[in-house]
Formats: structure tokens, sequence, C-alpha cells
């Protein structure tokens, strides 16, 4: 790899390093503040019969149940909402800063005047995400096992190492997503509601859709259905959970690279 292809993915990097910190050092504080109430929730006998009083279905949708174990306290508190829809907001923020809003600003013109192809620029600030968002999720496997560690709470390595994968998996979907729509249009307004909406709206559909005896099949189009219906904390995950997001994410990000590269890329 030459100095100029490295620098299509390190200039990008670099570009988002602030408001990747930002991200990282918020996912990581939530869960080490979080973590840090488990001991309270392991001596209290009443929070977990508060919670069993709850209608069954409102416990399930919310992911508040058997708050009181392990599994269940970082299902309801984190897992079930908290950490995954902020690491696809970070995703999605990533894409479009990288991508729609960079052209949309002009700043693309500039890279685009240089000897590199426009799909390999668009490639560098695909990869440019990808690396922040594993960053963030081995950052916040680490807190996690050390605040475990720290507040003695017993649960299994390989559950925690699947969950934050599909929470990684999932935020890249919603990235992918972001990057394609920004690749199809330019135009930062879609490919950040496309993102978001999927992010939200997704989350939405898993929850609340399976209160509902007429819309409970249609909760499975969403992709937090996907990831998180096995209930990766407390069961073995299904290895095609990995393929239903890992597989669309690929595709989405070939997408955007291609149609970046025919369409008249818009000036400032």
């Amino acid at each position: 790899m030459n100095a100029r292809t490295l620098e299509l993915v390190a200039g990008p990097v670099r570009s988002i390093l602030r408001s990747a910190l930002i991200w990282t050092i918020a996912i990581a504080a939530i869960v080490f503040v979080t973590v840090a109430i488990w001991p309270a929730f392991e001596n209290s006998a009443a929070v977990s019969q508060a919670f069993d009083q709850l209608p069954a279905q409102i416990v399930q949708a919310f992911g508040l149940a058997e708050i009181g174990t392990p599994a269940g306290f970082l299902r309801g508190n984190l897992y079930d909402f908290f950490i995954p829809l902020l690491m696809a907001g970070a995703a999605v923020g990533f894409a479009n800063s990288l991508s729609s809003s960079e052209e949309d600003n002009g700043r693309l013109e500039v890279v685009l005047a240089q000897p590199v192809t426009r799909q390999a620029v668009f490639a560098g600030r695909i990869l440019a995400a990808l690396i922040w968002i594993v960053i963030i999720t081995a950052i916040t496997t680490a807190v996690q096992f050390g605040s475990d560690a720290l507040f003695d709470l017993q649960i299994g390595a390989d559950r925690l190492v699947a969950t934050l994968s599909l929470c990684a998996l999932l935020a890249l979907f919603c990235g992918a997503l972001t990057f394609a729509a920004a690749g199809l249009t330019g135009k930062p307004s879609v490919a950040l509601g496309l993102g978001l909406v999927v992010a939200v709206g997704g989350a939405i559909v898993a929850a609340l859709f399976p209160l509902s005896s007429a819309l409970a099949e249609f909760a499975h189009v969403s992709p937090w259905d996907w990831a998180f219906a096995g209930d990766p904390l407390s069961n073995a995950t299904d290895g095609w959970r990995y393929f239903a997001l890992g597989v669309p994410a690929v595709a989405l990000a070939i997408l955007g690279t291609w149609a970046f590269g025919r369409r008249d890329v818009s000036a400032a």
C-alpha cells in the first residue's frame, strides 16, 4: 500500500478524531457507571419483584426480564437499547460526515482533484468509519470486562463478546446504509435521515410491534430483531445473525462506492 492510498484512509480517520473520541468516552462512561450500580440490584430482591409486577409484554418489550440477574441487568440497562443505539448513531454520524457532508461543503473537490479514483476516495472513507467503530467496540468491550471484574458482575465472556459484536454489526449496517444514500444522492439530509430512521425506527419496531398481534410478524423486518431477538446475553447466538447484518452492510457499502463513482459530484 503506497503513501497516497494509505492517506485516503488515514486522512478521514484523523478528520473525525474529535467526534470519535467523544462517542468512545461517552459510551465507555455509560457502561462503567451502569455496571457500578449492579451491587444495588444484586442485593435487592425488591427491585426484581417490582419489575415482575409489570405486564409480561411490557417487560419483554423493554428488556426488563430477570433484571436482578447479570444478563437481565445488562440487557435492560445497556444492551437492549442504549449501547446499540449509541453505536449506530456514531456510525451514521461518521458516515454522513465523511461523505455527503464533505461533498455538500465542497471539501471533497480538493481530494478528487488528486490522481486517485473516486471509488478509492469513497472506499477510504468507508474504511475510516469501520476503523473507528472497531475501536469503539474494542474499548467498550475492555471497559465492560473491567467493570464486571471491579463490581463482581459475573457473566459469560462469550455472551458479552457476541452481544458487543452484534452491536457493532448493527452500527455498521446503519453506517453502510448512510454511505449508500450518500453515494447515490450526495445529500446530507437524505443520508443522515435514512440512517437515523433505520437506527431509531428499527429499535421502535423491534420493541413495540411484538405487543400487537397484528404487527408482531413485521418486527422481523427490523435489523434490531436480526441482531438481538435471540437474546445473546442469555443464549448462544445463531451464526446467521452475524451474516444477516454483515452481508447487507458490505453490499450497501459496495453500492455506495459504485454510485459515487458514476454520478456527478456537487460543488460547494
